[in-house]
């Protein structure tokens, strides 16, 4: 089971079908300051955990084992590309990012520890007295064990065991499983979580990815698909960063394209033949692939002077047109 906070999700319940997932990957750790990116298929769960950048963990849950990680992020991006999964997006506080992606790791310290032992409430008093980091699980039979997690001394979540992982309000639960806790049944373990920063080997997100044919459509070639994945994302980290703006990238992208919609019908959202999310591409449309640069260059050069754009994209763009060269000159790809 891997718990993390959710409550407000970046991105949601994508399908790993329609993703290219190192790519994916590694455009949120570079947009987010830190998180997880959360992956789900029918009786397996994983995570990879970022922050500042870096690949600090990574976590598969299968099958009843957990597995962690250098060899867990690889298995995770392999299934990925041959399974389907769910994706979801969380973005974590720095402060307590290391506690959420070293869980899974957690060292048992205390077990079998029960209410004629040890009394929950006093236990808690002095977790907290201590600036303890770690979790009390709360095990009533039948059942999966409750639990309590703790940051340096701060109660950051409860999760009901019936729940599923799902992080809840400690101040709505933590009375039930106080409650609970006194029943002379009841089995009350503790274990420490270390806020130890690992750093993971990044190469795998640059192995070239399995081709899908349904995924990507039509397209004669890949490099010109790779050129306006960098483009975009070029583009979108300028907007960014030009602090002004009042729209989300997403949102002014869409926009522009619905205005496109008469010329390039593929453009259409609600047709979903081209997407972009996630730094990669989408593309099951017909057209050929001369008029999928044309679009988005069009749409990507009427938005830098809409939005004032120009001579901060152009700066940002010399890498990108020297990358890229032979694709630009060959699509006349102008922006």
């Amino acid at each position: 089971m891997i718990v993390i906070p959710r409550e407000t999700p970046v991105v949601s319940n994508l399908h790993t079908s329609y993703i290219r997932i190192r790519r994916f990957v590694d455009h949120f750790r570079n947009a987010l300051p830190s998180g997880c990116v959360y992956l789900r298929a029918p009786g397996s769960e994983g995570a990879v955990y970022f922050d500042q950048g870096a690949l600090i963990n990574a976590h598969i849950c299968a099958d009843g084992e957990s597995r962690g990680r250098q060899p867990a992020l690889e298995e995770l991006l392999r299934t990925a590309d041959a399974a389907r999964h769910t994706v979801s997006v969380f973005e974590i506080p720095e402060e307590s990012i290391g506690y959420w992606a070293n869980l899974n790791e957690a060292a048992l310290i205390h077990k079998n520890l029960t209410s004629s032992t040890v009394d929950l409430e006093a236990l808690m008093k002095k977790i907290i007295q201590d600036r303890f980091t770690g979790l009390i699980e709360v095990l009533n039979p039948p059942g999966k064990a409750d639990q309590i997690h703790v940051i340096m001394g701060e109660i950051a979540g409860a999760v009901l065991g019936k729940s599923g992982g799902i992080l809840r309000d400690p101040n709505q639960e933590l009375g039930r499983i106080m409650t609970s806790a006194k029943n002379e049944r009841t089995r009350i373990a503790i274990k420490r979580v270390q806020l130890e920063a690992l750093h993971l080997s990044d190469a795998c997100l640059h192995d070239k990815e399995p081709t899908r044919g349904q995924a990507r459509g039509s397209l004669d070639t890949q490099n010109p698909v790779e050129m306006l994945e960098v483009l975009l994302g070029v583009f979108e980290q300028t907007y960014a960063d030009t602090k002004i703006q009042t729209d989300p990238f997403d949102t002014v992208l869409k926009r522009k394209f619905l205005e496109k919609v008469s010329r390039y019908e593929f453009l259409d959202p609600f047709t979903e033949e081209f997407s972009y999310q996630g730094g990669a591409i989408t593309y099951t449309g017909t057209d050929k692939v001369q008029r999928l640069v044309a679009a988005v260059t069009e749409c990507l050069r009427e938005l830098a002077l809409e939005r004032g754009l120009g001579m901060e994209l152009q700066q940002n763009l010399k890498s990108w047109r020297q990358q890229y060269q032979r694709e630009i000159d060959a699509f006349k790809a102008v922006v």
